[in-house]
């Protein structure tokens, strides 16, 4: 017998959206269908949305940054926050600081992870030194489920340019890793930056004249032809032009293998925000900087062509105190960048569906299928298929206003503050579908959902505390096994504990991404049945 059925349900994944029932027992997806019956709960889902769970894969928890600021939220507050949003997988990074060893972080992160993570989730690795030893690093922290290496070319701390850059990038395409890029030119950043402070121009606004639309373009151009050179597989991140998406399809045209990765904020929030006293404006800021209107639509009109692969929040969390370490006379290049998004990143896209600007499909594409895709954990993860993961996510059509007060970050503000946003409830399910339930029911004792929260007392967060039971591979970071495609991604065992599941990629030295045949490069049989991600052409 089922143990879960959701009847009724408008079943959406990347390829469409169809009217049917979904059954779920022992934590995965056993059969889609009509008249599905007898199940120990049924879950009516008439005129609902029923999505796969969220994937974040560009997160920022319990990291350290450059200058000794630790993000307000660890693992356990990130992760909390991200599933009440719908989002079911994270994948936060280990971040290598200069004079670190790569493996002393992976194993350091990885430990930390297991014991907080409420989600499933992976790890990427930053990486900001690079030499002989690192190599053979680099190759056990693929083994060891590393899912994507990051590089800056900007900023003195982090920054990896030149011939270092091109051995991270070589390297990693050795061992089957996709390279991340904050792409920024160093010398027009830099430069500009140095140029205003000089003047005594440290206002707000000046961030975004440093970090500027031609920084981006240079800095896409050298990873675009870094990873041309290298032969690596280049993700871009956090793009914020429609220029840059230019020089990402010219580049494919010429075989190059991109994702292009934005985020909500530059979807939808202006840079007149940065025009603001610094005290009102650092909430804003973030690198690269918010653009202005035409360069919001360029993006989604670049997200609705396919060009934009995922969509991530890049979910920074530092509090106002740590943005403006000297209060409102912090200069510009002194403030934290980034901003928190991780638990408004798919309510808020929502918006785009609702206006008609983007199909339910392509929300699919963006937040779930095609980062698990990235990330090598597809089709457990981001497909409603039978066999994949039971985290089901059911939607309604109700609209709120954001507000911080009814997130679970630990912030303290949201830039998204009074905008509309779509659906952002979670509650136990009962006899009335909520605006979103999240059906995660291989995690919970007795098939139980996420508790009733949003806007009222913080009920799930003890609910996440007493009764989370996600699944382990193995109580050692050092033994835990790598997935490959196939039958082996059935290798889990049930084991109660405080932690989500650790993925990994498909092992080292194997292909992630592969050129579809089809123009379209996103569902045909070849790319379903492997680990590979089939780009446009």
């Amino acid at each position: 017998m089922l143990e879960v059925v959701v009847k009724d349900g408008r079943l959406v994944d990347e390829t469409g959206v169809k009217n049917t029932d979904l059954g779920i027992s022992d934590g995965r997806i056993v059969e889609v269908g009509e008249g599905l019956d007898g199940a120990e709960t049924v879950i009516d889902a008439s005129g609902k949305w029923v999505l796969p769970g969220g994937l974040d894969s560009h997160v920022h928890l319990d990291q350290l940054s450059s200058k000794g600021d630790m993000t307000a939220d660890d693992f356990a507050s990130g992760s909390r926050s991200a599933i009440h949003g719908g989002t079911t997988t994270v994948v936060p990074f280990a971040a290598q600081h200069r004079g670190m060893s790569i493996s002393e972080v992976v194993d350091d992160a990885f430990g930390r992870a297991k014991t907080q993570m409420v989600t499933d989730y992976g790890m990427h690795l930053i990486v900001t030194e690079f030499n002989d030893v690192s190599v053979a690093e680099l190759e056990r922290a693929a083994e060891a489920g590393i899912s994507a290496v990051k590089i800056y070319l900007t900023y003195d701390r982090l920054k990896m340019v030149g011939h270092g850059a091109l051995d991270v990038m070589k390297a990693a395409e050795r061992f089957g890793l996709p390279v991340m890029v904050h792409a920024e030119s160093d010398a027009i950043v830099g430069w500009s930056r140095d140029q205003l402070v000089a003047a005594g121009q440290v206002q707000a606004s000046s961030h975004a004249t440093s970090h500027s639309r031609a920084a981006e373009w240079a800095g896409v151009a050298e990873a675009l032809a870094l990873a041309e050179t290298s032969g690596a597989t280049l993700y871009l991140a956090h793009l914020s032009t429609p220029e840059a998406l230019d020089l990402v399809q010219t580049a494919r045209g010429r075989g190059t293998t991109v994702v292009a990765e934005t985020c909500p904020h530059y979807l939808l929030l202006d840079e007149s925000a940065l025009e603001a006293p610094i005290a009102d404006a650092a909430p804003f800021m973030c690198s690269p900087p918010l653009r202005g209107k035409r360069e919001r639509d360029g993006l989604i009109e670049h997200l609705a062509a396919g060009h934009i692969d995922i969509v991530t929040s890049d979910h920074s969390p530092y509090t106002m105190k740590q943005k403006l370490p000297q209060g409102s006379n912090t200069p510009f290049s002194e403030v934290a960048n980034g901003l928190p998004g991780i638990e408004l990143r798919i309510a808020l896209l929502w918006t785009l569906v609702a206006t008609g600007r983007l199909t339910h499909s392509q929300l699919v594409a963006v937040t779930s299928t095609n980062p698990a895709r990235v990330c090598g954990m597809f089709p457990k993860k981001g497909s409603l298929e039978v066999g994949a993961d039971g985290d089901v996510v059911v939607w309604g059509e109700n609209l709120h206003a954001a507000s911080w007060e009814k997130l679970h970050d630990q912030v303290g503000y949201t830039p998204h503050e009074g905008m509309t946003a779509h659906n952002h409830y979670v509650r136990l399910a009962g006899s009335d579908l909520p605006p979103l339930l999240i059906v995660s029911f291989d995690r919970f004792d007795q098939g139980r959902c996420l508790s009733d929260s949003f806007g009222g007392c913080r009920a799930a967060d003890r609910v996440l505390c007493n009764s989370w039971r996600p699944r382990v591979l193995s109580d050692s970071v050092d033994t835990w096994k790598t997935f490959r495609s196939g039958p082996t991604w059935d290798t889990f065992w049930p084991a109660p504990r405080s932690a989500g599941t650790r993925f990994s990629p498909s092992g080292a030295g194997r292909t992630v991404f592969r050129r579809c045949d089809r123009p379209s490069g996103r569902s045909c049989s070849r790319c379903s049945t492997t680990t590979g991600f089939a780009l446009a052409t």
